[in-house]
């Protein structure tokens, strides 16, 4: 099962509602069964296994990942897996009335890698396009696409997120709700917003937003928790802002992808 990465439009932490854009970088998962090896599986690989083991009497299988996402980046890495993994594991044995997102975000939240279960970018993962979520009640708010003419530039870090203060994070949440209804409307001047506030809050340095927006960005910001930040120029327009932004580590190019997603069951 192919899913995608993404960046944040709106962090769900402050206000349980999240929205992520999916971008075209990959995660593969493939299945086979086998005697399993404990030590190479992570938290949240190990309780989708032992869910399906439980509830379905799967045999033990091991999992293949390959990934062009860094972990602990903020690009949805952990989500693009977790709904792959469950989503191959459903069409493997023929197993019916799953919805990937919603489970994936509901094992998050057993497994502890999410605060909120992420549902909103298990969605945009597994449909693509953009998904506006209510994560607190696992509900799928809308799904739409993003704009086709845009590019993705995206500084790429993993492994050194900022301490997250949930409690910090919750006094804004009238401001987040806020941004969540201007997200509905017009997607880039939310993630604009969203994305100036968290790299605030939590502390991250505004010189790559501030120095991408001046170069031409129609937004940039942190994605998700962090350490990744991201900019979104026209296709055709990324030369000044890929530039600006090389100073500060690799960047990627990347686009959003479609939606492609009718209903969330299983599709043969």
């Amino acid at each position: 099962m192919q899913t995608y990465g993404g960046v944040s439009i709106i962090n769900a932490l402050p206000s349980w509602y999240g929205s992520s854009m999916a971008v075209n970088l990959k995660v593969k998962v493939e299945i086979k069964e086998g005697k399993r090896d404990y030590s190479k599986e992570s938290d949240l690989i190990r309780v989708i296994i032992d869910y399906f083991k439980e509830k379905y009497s799967i045999p033990d299988i091991v999992v293949d990942i390959e990934s062009e996402l860094p972990q602990k980046s903020g690009l949805k890495s952990s989500s693009a897996v977790s709904v792959a993994l469950i989503a191959e594991i459903a069409k493997r044995y023929n197993l019916r009335n799953i919805n990937p997102p919603v489970l994936s975000a509901i094992l998050s939240l057993k497994a502890g890698v999410s605060y909120t279960g992420a549902l909103d970018d298990a969605t945009a993962s597994y449909c693509g396009g953009i998904a506006f979520t209510y994560n607190k009640m696992f509900r799928i708010v809308k799904l739409d696409n993003s704009e086709d003419d845009l590019s993705v530039l995206i500084l790429a870090r993993g492994g050194r997120q900022k301490s997250v203060n949930l409690n910090e994070l919750r006094k804004y949440n009238h401001v987040f709700e806020e941004i969540f209804r201007i997200a509905l409307k017009d997607s880039l001047t939310a993630m604009k917003i969203n994305g100036i506030l968290i790299a605030n809050i939590l502390g991250y340095p505004l010189d790559p937003i501030e120095i991408a927006l001046k170069n031409g960005a129609l937004a940039a910001g942190i994605s998700g928790n962090g350490p990744s930040y991201f900019a979104v120029s026209r296709y055709g327009e990324e030369g000044p802002i890929y530039e600006s932004l090389k100073r500060f580590g690799d960047v990627i190019i990347a686009r959003p992808v479609s939606l492609d997603c009718k209903d969330l069951s299983i599709r043969d």
